[in-house]
């Protein structure tokens, strides 16, 4: 139930795209409707609200103008993959506007493009996995660099597509569709070594429950001595940990530490699998070699928290400076809500 005078953002996403709803103890996927008959409403579903919290309260809660979603599971239970594509299927047409009304989640993508033009210079051959909308492979191209771009979002590769063709850089543009899951079937006509490097950054594998299969892939795809760059959500960022533990919610603060970050405990609409430094090592390092790793935004909130610090553009500047100023050092990198990990192939 909502006011239908003043709407939350969820309705329109709980209506447009299959929903992981959690409500006491169930958890079930499915999709979300409106009840648009007044009289099943006020005849039948408002009655039994009042009954069990009295029209008082209803009143408080939602105004005197009351909406009603109706929640309905899918036939058959969407599996994971479903419910991440469905997610960024709906995220897709306002992601960038998203992102880019957000000086916290900029603050991102900017130290992400820096490390991958230094990484890939004009005329390389690039992987991108989880490519999303293309904030860094549109840069990446118009820099010179061919890119191979991989999405589990069919929607999410369209706006890719048309910003590709507005930028003019289709030649250089290449993208299909797959889960990491699926990267091997997805690449199965890619020769052994075609690529320079890879890079995966802010999401796509934490969206991904087993990696294991990423590394040996990657070594086969990339030439001797190419780079890959990972950009993977921490299971230790201090300034949630800080932020959290002062607002006296100690299961948020460190709910990262266990193996997977339930929906409601995080900024995601799906369950996710945060990373440590020392998980991904162990991954890659048969087939690559750590080279360096930074931490970003350690000082930084992550952008779900940072809404009090937006207004202060120059507090905001001040922190990203010094965050910047503690990105690699030894005791702060790995405590960012990213750490960004640059390997190389053995």
């Amino acid at each position: 139930m909502y006011s239908e005078a003043n709407p939350p953002a969820w309705i329109s996403w709980a209506t447009e795209a299959l929903v992981r709803w959690q409500i006491g103890k169930e958890t079930f996927v499915g999709n979300a409707t409106a009840v648009n008959d007044r009289e099943t409403l006020e005849g039948e579903i408002l009655p039994q609200v009042i009954r069990q919290f009295g029209s008082e309260r209803l009143s408080r809660w939602f105004g005197s103008d009351i909406g009603c979603l109706a929640l309905s599971g899918s036939p058959a239970t969407a599996s994971y993959y479903e419910q991440v594509e469905a997610l960024f299927d709906h995220a897709a047409p306002h992601y960038d506007r998203t992102v880019q009304n957000d000086q916290l989640n900029r603050h991102l993508r900017m130290v992400s493009s820096e490390i991958l033009r230094n990484l890939f210079p004009a005329g390389s051959r690039v992987l991108e996995v989880g490519c999303g909308t293309g904030l860094e492979t549109i840069p990446l191209a118009e820099s010179g660099a061919q890119v191979l771009a991989v999405d589990i979002s069919a929607k999410m590769l369209a706006e890719l597509e048309r910003k590709v063709r507005a930028a003019r850089v289709r030649d250089r543009v290449e993208t299909r569709k797959g889960s990491i899951r699926e990267l091997q079937n997805v690449l199965s006509d890619v020769r052994p070594g075609t690529f320079d490097g890879a890079f995966s950054h802010f999401g796509a594998l934490n969206c991904e429950p087993n990696l294991n299969g990423l590394p040996s892939l990657l070594h086969r795809l990339i030439k001797t001595n190419g780079k890959v760059s990972l950009g993977v959500l921490n299971r230790t960022s201090l300034a949630e940990m800080v932020l959290f533990t002062a607002s006296l919610r100690p299961s948020r603060a460190f709910a990262r530490l266990e193996s997977a970050l339930g929906v409601g405990r995080s900024q995601f609409g799906v369950q996710v699998f945060p990373y440590g430094p020392g998980a991904i090592r162990r991954l890659f390092c048969p087939f690559f070699a750590e080279e360096k790793a930074i931490g970003v935004s350690v000082l930084l909130p992550p952008s779900h928290l940072g809404g009090r610090l937006l207004p202060h553009p120059t507090l905001l500047a001040l922190l990203e400076s010094i965050d910047a100023s503690v990105a690699d050092q030894p005791l702060f990198r790995f405590l960012g809500d990213y750490f960004l990990m640059q390997m190389v192939r053995r």
